[in-house]
């Protein structure tokens, strides 16, 4: 049989587990040393059916009982903090113990890179590690996983571990220094739960029923429900997804699958296999992320070909689409391991064959590459592909579809493995680091906001979500042009500012103009967690997430903006003026002169202006800042009153 569909060798293939045979089992985040939540702990598991659960922390106790598929779910009364001791519960099929717990608040972390990326990456982190013990403060990490459906187990181990030189380098650095300045704040036990993933959509956090509100991802959806029953369907469909993509949208050659090993030859020949393209000397290349063709050729006997194959592509960065002598073989992702398809026999014939591929970089090298070489195995004989052609595409091109199985630009499918499994865990509130990978996607706003209705209905209806405003990255510009990064700045300040529940701290003047993981996490974590001290804590007196735009009125030839959240009066760093303002019209938009007048902003010569703009660029240079609490003024985009 051909193998249509791969992925990530660590995707979970199954359906939703069932209810466990085995004697009674707490959720997976049940570990040793773990931080209970203080406030309506929620202990669930799997136990007999209907059996009766008791669950009993030191003098604690509540009882419960399981359903006709064994799952129960127990809610705890309060329990002071840094309550130290054992997690028991019982019911006639067994009992499970957790041991070394410390009562305290416990928060999701997740996102993707910047989320994912460890404390090692951030400033003076040599000296955070080594001043770092802290029994209080405790992180469990969950292993990266892909679902094709919602799981209720984790498909890894989970453990906790205590903040110390042997492992707070580990940590995730956005949610280490987010807890740590707010356990200064509030004086209690911290939990820290991290999942996340570099690269990924917004997409595939969320479930199928959020997606079910955007028609957009109807398609995507449905096949990943055919990936998990018939995987060969669903990877012959998304193969025939491409196809019609790439005519569609006019590649050329119109059908390169199709060439024959004539064709190919007027192609480039690849230099080394064992190089990333990047390294071939060849200029486009040089730092090129996107899509590239390979093909070969091969000979064969007719015994040779009457066997079945293995086609071993070795590993391939990232993604690739894949056919031979015109036939689609499937879709298989991540750069880790070698990308493989099993061929029946019939999948190649006597004389030339030819395979082809199309190889599809996300970031950083890319290409087939590496320390595993090309090969075809048919029976006993393995035969070496060792002589590629390639062949560059339009840079319209560069990015064709996403298998909805991906790890990283699917729909759903981390959300199944890394989130579902959490079940009904009484989290203290959640912090959100991701957007880069969504940059140009005009509905993440709605996607936001779903997502954080989702999380609500699976954590608790009035979870706060702390949201990470992206950080200036790229080069700067002198003159105002349009960002769709800060466009995405402005998606996630509109979902935050129509949330209650909500809050926002924004990385927009500490970020990296070439590096989009900026290293200064501290920073970061102590505006989250003032943030979150505010908005879950009910902390008074101190803004919550700086100077925001609250109206933009036209006085005369001026505009006069007022602002909530401050603590102070504005200030402007390096001159007398706050810069970064511009004052957009039909003959498009432009800086504007403004004045610091207390807690106001004044701009001049705004007559014919219909809208402003502030600190509205890839990397913006903006210098307003609350003279008190020292934090910038978000940026934003607001028509004007009259």
């Amino acid at each position: 049989m051909r193998r249509f569909f791969a992925s990530l060798p660590w995707i979970v293939l199954g359906a939703a587990t069932a209810a466990n045979a085995e004697p009674l089992k707490l959720n997976d985040l049940f570990q040793d040393h773990m931080v209970l939540p203080r406030h309506h702990a929620v202990v669930s598991g799997q136990a007999g059916a209907n059996e009766t659960v008791t669950a009993t922390f030191n003098a604690v106790k509540a009882n419960g009982k399981a359903d006709a598929g064994g799952h129960f779910s127990l809610t705890l009364p309060d329990i002071p903090a840094a309550q130290t001791g054992t997690l028991t519960v019982t019911s006639l099929s067994g009992s499970q113990s957790v041991a070394d717990i410390i009562t305290g608040d416990v928060f999701l972390c997740s996102g993707q890179s910047n989320m994912q990326i460890p404390v090692t990456r951030s400033l003076n982190y040599d000296v955070v590690i080594a001043n770092s013990v802290n029994d209080t403060l405790r992180n469990a990490t969950i292993q990266v996983r892909t679902g094709l459906a919602p799981q209720s187990h984790f498909s890894a181990p989970v453990s906790w571990v205590k903040a110390g030189p042997e492992t707070t380098g580990g940590f995730s650095a956005t949610c280490y220094y987010f807890a740590t300045a707010l356990q200064d704040r509030i004086h209690v036990p911290i939990g820290m739960v991290h999942s996340s993933l570099g690269g990924s959509n917004i997409t595939t956090w969320m479930d199928d029923a959020s997606l079910a509100k955007f028609p957009k991802y109807k398609d995507d959806v449905a096949l990943l429900k055919i990936a998990a029953t018939d995987p060969n369907a669903a990877g012959d469909a998304m193969g025939a997804r491409f196809e019609a993509w790439w005519q569609g949208a006019g590649g050329q050659p119109a059908k390169p699958w199709a060439l024959t090993a004539a064709d190919i030859q007027s192609w480039p020949k690849v230099p080394d296999l064992k190089l990333n393209w990047e390294r071939w000397n060849v200029p486009e290349l040089a730092s090129y992320d996107g899509d590239v063709w390979y093909a070969t050729h091969i000979t064969l006997t007719a015994s040779q070909a009457a066997q079945a194959a293995e086609l071993n592509l070795g590993k391939v960065d990232d993604i690739d689409y894949s056919w031979v002598n015109g036939k689609r073989l499937g879709y298989t992702a991540g750069n880790d391991h070698a990308h493989i398809y099993k061929l029946a026999p019939g999948a190649f014939h006597a004389g030339d064959n030819v395979i082809m591929v199309d190889v599809i970089d996300l970031w950083s090298t890319g290409g087939m590459w590496g320390d595993i070489p090309p090969s075809l195995k048919l029976g006993d004989e393995t035969i070496p592909l060792a002589d590629w052609n390639y062949h560059l595409i339009a840079p319209a091109l560069k990015y064709p579809p996403r298998a909805p199985w991906d790890a990283t630009g699917g729909v759903t499918i981390l959300h199944n493995a890394m989130i579902a499994p959490l079940g009904d865990f009484a989290f203290t509130g959640a912090v959100w680091y991701q957007g880069e990978t969504n940059v140009g996607d005009t509905a993440y706003q709605a996607e936001l906001t779903t997502l954080m209705q989702q999380w609500r209905g699976q954590f608790g209806k009035d979870l706060p979500v702390a949201v990470v405003q992206l950080a200036n990255f790229q080069a700067r510009v002198p003159h105002p042009t349009e960002s769709a990064l800060a466009a995405l700045r402005e998606a996630q300040r509109l979902a935050v500012v129509n949330d209650p529940h909500a809050t926002l701290a924004t990385a927009v003047d500490i970020g990296e103009p070439t590096d989009v993981h900026p290293a200064n996490k501290e920073v970061l974590g102590a505006r989250l967690a003032r943030a979150m001290a505010v908005r879950a804590y009910g902390v008074t007196g101190i803004s919550e997430s700086g100077p925001q735009i609250a109206s933009v009125r036209r006085t005369g030839s001026d505009v006069t903006l007022s602002f909530t959240g401050l603590e102070g009066d504005f200030i402007a760093y390096g001159a007398a003026h706050p810069i970064g303002f511009e004052l957009c019209g039909t003959d498009g938009c432009h800086y504007a002169d403004a004045d610091i007048q207390g807690r106001t902003v004044v701009l001049h010569n705004a007559a014919t202006a219909a809208k402003v703009r502030f600190c509205w660029a890839d990397a913006p240079t903006c210098t307003l800042y609350d003279g008190t609490s020292l934090l910038p003024a978000l940026p934003f985009e607001q028509s004007i009153s009259q």
